[in-house]
Parts: C-alpha cells; structure tokens; sequence
C-alpha cells in the first residue's frame, strides 16, 4: 500500500482557492479540486501561484480576470525539488522571484529554483542541535533575502516542546533566537524595516494574539487584544493592510477544517501608530490550517490569495 503525503481531503471535501481584490472588496474563485488537497498560497507574479500539495510544490497559473474559468487538479505543473522528500505549508518566496524555500516534513529548511525546480539547497542543519530535537517552520523572508524568519521547534531531552521565533542566515543557516521562553509563538514573518510580526500566547495564555517587535526594542507590542484566536499576520508589500487569520474564542493551534475569518487591520499599526481601529473581516470560510499559513500577497498589494476547504452538506 502507498503511503498518502501531505493532508488528505475528507469525505465531500473540495480544496478551493481564491483571489481577494483589496480595493474591490470581491473574491473570484480560481481553483477548485475533489481529490487534491492544496495549500498556502504564494503570489509568484501577476499570472501564477505557488502551492503544496501531497508533499509537493505545485505552480499554478491563473485563469484570466475577465474569465470564469475555475481550474482544477489537471492545471497543476509540479515544482521538482532534488532532495526533498516531503514539504509541509510552510513555504516563502526568495524576493529575487528565482526560488522558494521550503519546509520540509524532516524539519530542514530548503531553497528550490523556480519555477523549473530541480536541484536543491539544504539551508540548515537541525542535527546540530542534538541531543535537543529541533524543526524549522518558515514564514518570512526579508526583502534583500539575506535572513529567514522563522519558528524553531524544539523538543528537549525532558520531553517539552517549545517554538519561539528566530532569524536564520539565508545562505549559513545560522540561527538567531529572538524569543527563548515558555510562550508559544508561530506565523513569524519580517516588514520591508526589519519589524517582526508573529501570533503568540503571551499576552493572554491559551489565546493567540497578534505581535510586533520594532528594531531595536526589547519588547513585543499586542497588536490584537480581543477574545478571538488570531494567527499568520501578513502585512503587505506597501505596508498598508495587515491581513490575518482569526479562529473563534476557545479554538487551540491553529486547526484545520473550522469556521474561520479573514481580517484586515491598518498597516501603520506595525508602524507604532497607536489608533482605535476594529478590525474589518473580509471572508468568512472554512478553513484555518492552510488558508494564509505563509505570505499570500500580491506584489502589488492590490490582491492576495487564500484556501478555504468547503464540506458538501
């Protein structure tokens, strides 16, 4: 029996994915499968996105706007990646647009040529790290592509799992810690001044709340102070809208398969402006795990991508 990789579709389950106008306030859908699961989207340029699928990368070139034209499975063109043998949805593209790193299931990071893909480069080395077990989750790149934000996992030898935020060298995969405590962090990504956004537990334990880290400063700033799960901030390329995702109160990790929605909030808040502002919900869906995991902007900020993952009632 072959061994399935990657998420698998639930019964009546269809992998849909969306395109979102900012300034239209409209979604088009663009994409839609009964048999594979797709995820995370990433914007490559204005006609193609890159996805994971099965344990693999996947290109996919948009139907034209002006179309109703809904792709499905056949439109998917495979991304080899030498030496990778399974990916999860963690997955950012190099701003050059000539690669991707990738997350691999064995918890290494990867860069990948695209969009022919082919021979690969292992980026870091978790092995390093032993006797403590460690996995790296990407989700940011800095604009010049010289550092990788991401999320480490560790599982000491006592058998606790911690994920805190760091900075790896692109090219070394030297690691640079940033938090180093209890707190569970997740969603890391860096703005175009170097200010780190991410999801984290320790404003409220056991509720997912938005943060910002300024260079040079010390302490994160609470960007979202509600009730709701909030996760994977994203801000755009020119810094006006942060898009996130937001589970119901209660909600734990960030699962698959829930009520969730998509939220906008203004970018000068990662700026340091301190303004009363409730956030705008854009979508409603079905989704979390794989909806927005990793950057899902447009170049030009004008539209983003997301998954949802409809169940036939």
């Amino acid at each position: 029996m072959t061994e399935t990789r990657g998420r698998q579709l639930l019964p009546g389950q269809t992998s849909r994915v969306h395109v979102y106008d900012v300034e239209a306030r409209t979604s088009r859908l663009v994409f839609e499968s009964d048999t594979v699961l797709v995820e995370a989207p990433n914007v490559l340029d204005a006609d193609s996105l890159v996805l994971n699928g099965n344990g693999d990368l996947w290109l996919l070139r948009l139907p034209a706007a002006d179309t109703a034209t809904v792709l499905d499975e056949s439109a998917l063109v495979p991304v080899p990646m030498d030496g990778v043998d399974e990916i999860n949805n963690d997955h950012v593209l190099d701003p050059s647009g000539t690669s991707i790193v990738v997350s691999a299931r064995n918890g290494e990071l990867y860069r990948v040529p695209l969009p022919a893909g082919g021979a690969t480069t292992q980026i870091t080395d978790a092995a390093a790290a032993l006797p403590v077990t460690r996995k790296y989750y990407l989700h940011g790149i800095a604009p010049d592509g010289s550092s990788l934000a991401a999320i480490v996992g560790e599982l000491s030898e006592d058998g606790v799992w911690t994920t805190d935020v760091a900075m790896v060298d692109a090219t070394t995969g030297e690691t640079t810690f940033v938090t180093r405590d209890e707190h569970p962090d997740d969603g890391c990504t860096i703005a175009a001044d170097g200010t780190l956004l991410w999801n984290t537990e320790r404003f409220t334990p056991g509720t997912a709340q938005l943060a910002t880290l300024r260079p040079g400063a010390d302490d994160p700033v609470r960007l979202t102070n509600d009730d709701r799960v909030d996760w994977f901030p994203h801000l755009s390329p020119d810094a006006a809208h942060l898009l996130y995702l937001s589970y119901e109160p209660g909600v734990q990790g960030h699962p698959a398969d829930h009520p969730v929605e998509l939220r906008l909030l203004p970018g000068s808040l990662v700026r340091g402006a301190r303004i009363a502002v409730l956030p705008e919900t854009l979508v409603a869906l079905e989704g979390g795990q794989g909806t927005v995991n990793v950057p899902p902007w447009a170049p030009d900020s004008t539209w983003f991508a997301y998954c949802d993952y409809p169940v036939a009632r």
